[in-house]
């Protein structure tokens, strides 16, 4: 006996489709009266989808692995798995839907969104939970004034030599695959001797624990909200041991004032996200629409060549934050916004937190591409090499 389901009876949704087809699993189980295709216990292998279909024996339904996201009160929130009932063109079953690729790629996407937001309610709860707790006045407030340092008398107590530490960064606290590592892993924190240079201090000491694939899933979304606050962390040390004179760290509140060409004075008030020093613009040669005040964002680089073996680094996705009050350009640069300077000198408009937020979407989903790229150059150097001992083989002999 088998049950059919036609791909195209839009009245089934993927889990009854499921149901169904256990039912034929179940109805398929029975050993075929002349034994073929059976290697002793086994049922034969699915011959349409061998790489993915669970199914054996003779099966018109064919059925992936089940992956399955469980709710703290043991009920399912999501699952998904590979399904195929026509025998030709997979799907995605996720949750009541059939999805194709092009869907799963950008609800996977948008699914990662989720998991990083989630992570981020969980730090305010962590952040509410330590709030309630009573502190020690001693252990908050640095004797040195060194901003970052949260204050432990044992790293102050000798008066030769202080310490100062700023709170531990660690990821996957809450996760089981910690073990026993029960604060995180790939620890963290802010740290300086005396006046000497800050920096970070990783702990690293002992060994990390050996995960399973599910495990290294939930590693690779933790890695992204761990690699945000690392960078955040790589600021506040940049900010602290800047050398910079053409910017400074933000300072709130800073007035200044200049002459413009015309001769007339202005009273300037910085944002206080601005770091720039204004030194240009006092030389009395300004136009009020000149007067800019921008925050600029980490740079990064990559290579980059008009012609072969002619490579060049180039500057690429640097965010500046910006606001020009006095613009005659457009009412857009009046008021803050960001400019991301795609490549070297070549920005996006003026951006607005949506837009911005429609632009990170769009640079996200190109990482999702480059990503999925790399195993398909990691398979295709492998048969060409394959292919390339072959042919060497065939050319010895």
């Amino acid at each position: 006996m088998s049950i059919a389901v036609s791909k195209t009876t839009d009245s089934i949704s993927a889990k009854d489709r499921t149901a169904l087809a256990a039912s034929q699993g179940a109805a398929n189980s029975a050993a075929p009266a002349n034994g073929i295709g059976l290697q002793g216990d086994n049922q034969q292998l699915c011959t349409v989808h061998p790489d993915w279909c669970t199914e054996t024996g003779v099966h018109d339904a064919h059925l992936g692995a089940r992956y399955v996201v469980m709710g703290n009160d043991g009920r399912e929130l999501l699952d998904a798995r590979l399904l195929d009932f026509s025998g030709s063109e997979p799907v995605i079953g996720l949750g009541e839907t059939d999805t194709d690729s092009a869907e799963a790629h950008a609800k996977a996407i948008e699914l990662r969104r989720f998991a990083d937001e989630l992570e981020i309610l969980a730090d305010k709860v962590d952040v509410c939970t330590s709030d309630e707790q009573p502190r020690d006045t001693e252990r908050t407030t640095c004797p040195d004034g060194v901003s970052f340092c949260d204050g432990d008398p044992g790293d102050h107590e000798d008066p030769r030599e202080h310490f100062h530490h700023g709170p531990f960064t660690a990821m996957g606290a809450h996760r089981p695959y910690a073990g026993r590592h029960g604060d995180g892993i790939m620890a963290f924190h802010p740290s300086q001797v005396n006046g000497e240079t800050p920096g970070l201090d990783f702990v690293a000491g002992g060994d990390w624990p050996t995960l399973d694939l599910g495990e290294v899933d939930e590693l690779i979304s933790d890695m992204s909200g761990h690699l945000a606050k690392l960078r955040a962390a790589r600021t506040q040390i940049a900010d602290l041991t800047s050398g910079r004179t053409s910017e400074t760290a933000a300072t709130p509140g800073r007035t200044w004032t200049y002459d413009d060409r015309y001769g007339t004075r202005h009273t300037v008030n910085c944002p206080s996200w601005c770091t720039t020093e204004h030194h240009d613009d006092m030389d009395g040669t300004r136009h009020p629409a000149d007067v800019h005040h921008q925050l600029y964002g980490t740079v990064a680089h990559a290579e980059y060549t008009e012609g072969y073996e002619d490579y060049k680094s180039w500057q690429l996705l640097c965010a500046h934050l910006a606001v020009s009050p006095d613009s005659t350009a457009s009412p857009a640069y009046r008021v803050p916004h960001v400019l991301v300077e795609v490549a070297a000198d070549m920005y996006t408009r003026p951006m607005q937190p949506d837009q911005l937020a429609e632009f990170i979407e769009t640079v996200a989903g190109q990482l999702e591409e480059l990503r999925a790229m790399q195993p398909k150059l990691v398979a295709a150097r492998a048969e060409w090499a394959t292919r390339t001992e072959t042919t060497t083989s065939a050319e010895s002999s």
